[in-house]
């Protein structure tokens, strides 16, 4: 069966199906639709990974359907996430997959709503007729989920820290960042470990700032890093620290030790699922959550 998958978002929206997808692994041939740079980790689990952003997708959009037909031509079955004129998408979908089963469903969850994305997403996706168990596809991403087999495990050598997310809201400000690289240093569970600063295309305007310090707190600066280099990175850590962003779930679910900062987000539905998560919550970036991240971070180096 050809399943066509349309889930356009940033990483961690993406990452959220991973879950249903591994474990709907060689049950359909599946085609994936959504947006980089989340868009070259699906590529692991599905049989073709396209970007929204290519031309021919905006046919899905336009007002009236255009007879030229979406690049995806075949499906058995579509299932897609929007929130945005939603009815409109599916009127379209229609139109060009006429005889097919087409599902539309919300990007997200209501807020306030105490349902994990990841279990939302593979609930939607069972509900439309595939075979997903939600519970199992939750547990076993708990367990951490298998990326790029081609790359072999790495000792964990190094402390990698990402200061920033797709949204300013989730982040703690770079002086903030600055503050606990500076202190880190002083930390004897933290000895020997090489410091790895991550910035991604949402911190590059912060390369200026951190680059004045990286003596100081004798760290590596890494800019938009590519999917094998970011993968090696994050398996050779002994411990990640970064916002509710795309990389945090996927150190998470490598099993890399992981420190997740919430800020505005809800744990509730975005906790990154992994079998070595802390998260740490809280609006005001003081002293104080330095200090709880520090005492956390020896509990997870030494796991």
């Amino acid at each position: 069966m050809d399943v066509l998958i349309l889930r356009p978002g940033a990483m961690g929206d993406t990452l959220m199906v991973l879950p249903s997808l591994a474990q709907l692994s060689g049950k359909a041939a599946f085609t994936f639709v959504g947006r980089q740079p989340g868009l070259g980790f699906v590529q692991d689990f599905v049989r073709n990974a396209l970007d929204l952003e290519t031309p021919g997708w905006h046919r899905l959009f336009i007002e009236a359907p255009d007879h030229q037909g979406l690049p995806v031509s075949r499906a058995d079955l579509v299932v897609a996430f929007f929130s945005k004129a939603a009815e409109h998408i599916r009127k379209n979908l229609k139109y060009y997959f006429p005889d097919v089963p087409i599902h539309v469903f919300p990007s997200f969850l209501p807020v306030g709503t105490k349902l994990h994305m990841a279990r939302y997403l593979a609930e939607c996706l069972q509900s439309a007729g595939l075979a997903v168990t939600p519970d199992r596809a939750v547990k076993e991403a708990m367990a951490g989920l298998r990326f790029g087999d081609s790359i072999q495990s790495i000792d964990r050598t190094r402390i990698v820290f990402h200061p920033g997310s797709g949204n300013i809201l989730k982040n703690h400000s770079p002086d903030f960042w600055l503050k606990l690289l500076e202190r880190s240093g002083r930390q004897e569970a933290w000895t020997g470990f090489k410091k790895t600063l991550l910035l991604g295309p949402a911190e590059e305007h912060l390369l200026s700032f951190f680059g004045e310090s990286r003596t100081t707190c004798r760290m590596k600066i890494r800019l938009r890093p590519d999917k094998e280099t970011l993968l090696v990175l994050l398996r050779e850590a002994a411990l990640y620290l970064g916002h509710d962003s795309g990389i945090t779930h996927l150190a998470a679910m490598l099993g890399t030790p992981t420190i997740a900062l919430f800020k505005t987000t809800d744990i509730n539905q975005w906790k990154p699922l992994g079998p070595r998560v802390r998260v740490i919550e809280s609006q005001k970036a003081d002293l104080k959550l330095i200090g709880r991240i520090l005492d956390v971070s020896k509990t997870l180096i030494k796991e």
